[in-house]
């Protein structure tokens, strides 16, 4: 009767810390996915308020088409199947929103910003065109190029990124 009992105790314990510990998934991944909606933080200002994010159901990039990122470089080496995705999406001079995700959660936010564009951005840009010649799609900040006394949140090496490249042998290293 104690033997049932200290198993039972048992089984009830590891039961309540399996539903009270939080669950840490193992197939994490990094997507970039368009935005269906999002507010800036003020007015004649490209930075996005994450807050008001809300992303397409599917990525545009899916973590398979991710091939390697290159921390030093800010660099995503993608697949060609992407390639064409991004030069057959419509391309605006304002820049077209997106997001980085990492396991579901936004990691940061950013335009498809063409180099054509003759708009100033103060926030992370991607220029598509430049996607096409070798594969690589390098994430910036500021376009032109940063303001004087403009600053930008740096989060295109966060350590949510780098742990999921790295454990799948995709960061250049």
């Amino acid at each position: 009767m104690r033997r049932k009992i200290f198993t039972y105790a048992i089984i009830t314990f590891f039961s309540i810390m399996a539903l009270g510990c939080e669950k840490v998934s193992s197939d994490g991944k990094v997507e970039l996915y368009l935005l269906d909606s999002y507010k800036t933080v003020r007015e004649h200002s490209c930075q996005i308020d994450e807050t008001t994010v809300k992303t397409k159901a599917n990525p545009l990039i899916s973590y398979d088409d991710f091939i390697s990122y290159d921390p030093l470089t800010h660099e995503f080496l993608l697949s060609d199947r992407t390639v064409k995705v991004i030069n057959n999406t419509e391309q605006s001079v304002h820049g077209i929103a997106f997001a980085i995700k990492a396991n579901g959660e936004i990691i940061y936010t950013g335009y498809f910003w063409p180099s054509y564009s003759s708009a100033t951005c103060d926030w992370v840009y991607i220029d598509p065109i430049m996607t096409s010649f070798d594969n690589k799609m390098e994430v910036c900040l500021g376009y032109p190029g940063p303001m004087p006394g403009q600053e930008i949140p740096d989060k295109r090496n966060d350590s949510r990124i780098i742990k999921i490249f790295k454990r799948d042998h995709k960061l250049v290293e």
